[in-house]
């Protein structure tokens, strides 16, 4: 079983007997300040503060049906099973019951555990709340709801309503959904239900042109009931998949008895997935938690939710301080500290198209800062100031000797110009035709000076070494030319091995008286 702590007796008592229970119930309190992704999942019970009675309890609505209907015996299941429109009896004492609650509604004002999850989702901490709550308490505080004809989406919907709107009716023919108006509220207090008014313009409009007439249905709360499914059941499914994706480390359950078979397997699932990631599921309630939740529910505390999420906001302030402080941005939005998630954002102004009122024009200006209306002559410039710059003197360094004196060289002769090199004629500059025919190629000019790369001699390409021939080698000796006859005369290789093989043979001979042995002679290949 989850341990239970008594809310009441904890703070009023300061016996050191006790010491232990306060500790503990501290130390929710700080993982509810620790956690980073929160799921609320709350019941009737957040509604008692505000005047609206729970269900179950000795002062709940079921007891308020039987003491105004003695003669008819309902229980609570058959007076919220969908089954009850069969028999108009049943469907009157429905229709009572709903009227009051609905005026209770809207007399009710939110409370504090109200304010304490949306105060959540201020701060970045609440991933979702899940509600069994048709009162629409959490939809004034600011936090969206869905449904309304929007459906639910899975960033922008806070809290999902699982059990409907009280606040809306639908048609039980065409589904259509309205707003609950005043003078439907009266028949449904009477014990009657109004018509649908899209059926009854649909049949007006066929009886015009003698069509056959259809149903008209009735509208009733836009409320589930037993054995109902919800009309947006399929979007619900999706968010509670999400949101067990996005790993959340707390589950608040508060306010609610756990006795609804859909409201079971969706706490079950979350508690498995918050053990997994090693948080806590804490259940805030005056009645304690059945066999069924052993090893589910990890704290009971028993109490009003009131009281507890004050002391939690008593020590949260306590332990972080910087989470509460407030500060206003020139936009208009009120940002707290810690986390720093706007709570009270006023919309942006959108970029609209030039309206026709000149007076919707000007609030539009007055909400900006005023700008100084443009001048007719241009401003004059100042003038710039001169900068002088002070130029130091520059030492004028000794010109170094010419090459021509180090190397003790005569200086290279002038080069001749182009025009002198290549002769024009005297109607400008030649054809292509008379360009290579007349025109011979100017040679560079000769000087006694070899040409040497940087020392003067540009147009003198240096001279090719001469090839020498086999006519020029006659002059040098015999020698020279037995050589050249050497190199130029083909040579048989086959002469050239008999030759070093005589050679071989000579030096190997033996003295004349020794036998001669045999050998053997290779094969020369040529």
């Amino acid at each position: 079983m989850p341990t239970t702590l008594d809310l009441a007796h904890l703070l009023s008592s300061t016996s050191h007997e006790d010491f232990s229970g306060r500790r503990a119930l501290s130390d929710v309190s700080l993982s509810v300040i620790k956690a980073r992704r929160i799921v609320v999942v709350s019941g009737a019970g957040i509604s008692c503060s505000s005047g609206i009675p729970d269900f179950r309890s000795p002062q709940g609505l079921y007891s308020l049906v039987k003491a105004k209907y003695p003669d008819q015996v309902v229980s609570g299941k058959e007076l919220f099973s969908s089954s009850l429109f069969l028999n108009p009896s049943t469907s009157s004492i429905f229709y009572t019951f709903i009227a009051e609650l609905s005026l209770q509604c809207q007399a009710a004002q939110p409370t504090k555990t109200h304010h304490f999850i949306a105060r959540l989702e201020t701060k970045g901490k609440l991933l979702r709340s899940y509600t069994q709550n048709v009162d629409g308490l959490e939809r004034r505080l600011g936090l969206e709801s869905g449904g309304r004809g929007k459906g639910l989406k899975k960033k922008e919907t806070k809290n999902v309503e699982l059990h409907g709107d009280l606040g809306r009716v639908r048609c039980v023919v065409c589904w259509k959904d309205y707003e609950t108006r005043e003078e439907w509220v009266k028949m449904f207090r009477d014990g009657d239900a109004p018509d649908c008014p899209t059926c009854q313009d649909r049949c007006e409009e066929r009886i015009s042109r003698n069509a056959r007439l259809t149903p008209i249905g009735t509208l009733r709360p836009s409320i589930v009931l037993y054995d109902e499914p919800h009309p947006l059941g399929d979007d619900i499914g999706q968010l509670q998949t999400y949101d067990m994706s996005r790993s959340p480390d707390l589950l608040l359950i508060m306010g609610t008895s756990l006795k609804v078979h859909g409201l079971k397997r969706l706490v079950k699932e979350f508690a498995k997935v918050v053990h997994g990631r090693n948080g806590k599921v804490i259940f805030i309630n005056q009645t304690a938690p059945s066999k069924e939740w052993k090893g589910i529910i990890d704290v009971h505390v028993q109490g009003e939710t009131d009281k507890w999420v004050q002391k939690v906001e008593e020590e949260w302030k306590k332990i972080r301080p910087g989470d509460w402080e407030m500060q206003m941005n020139l936009d208009g939005e009120v940002v707290f500290g810690g986390i720093g998630k706007n709570s009270v954002k006023d919309k942006p102004l959108k970029p609209s198209k030039a309206k026709s009122n000149s007076q919707d024009v000007e609030e539009h200006n007055n909400d900006q800062l005023p700008t100084p209306p443009a001048s007719q002559e241009p401003l004059p410039t100042p003038p710039r100031p001169k900068v002088i710059k002070k130029v130091k003197s520059i030492k004028r360094l000794p010109l170094s000797p010419a090459p021509s004196r180090i190397l003790n060289r005569p200086a290279p002769p002038t080069p001749v110009s182009p025009e002198k090199r290549r002769p024009t004629t005297s109607q400008g500059s030649p054809t292509k035709k008379t360009k290579s025919r007349s025109i011979p190629k100017a040679s560079a000019p000769k000087t006694s000076v070899p040409s040497s790369p940087g020392q003067g001699n540009l147009f003198i390409s240096p001279a090719k070494p001469q090839m020498k021939t086999k006519a020029s080698f006659s002059d040098e000796g015999e020698e020279d030319d037995k050589k050249l006859n050497d190199m130029f005369t083909p040579v048989s290789p086959i002469k050239t091995r008999l030759e070093a093989r005589s050679s071989r043979g000579k030096e190997n001979a033996k003295p004349a008286g020794e036998p001669r042995r045999s050998r053997r002679i290779l094969r020369t290949v040529a």
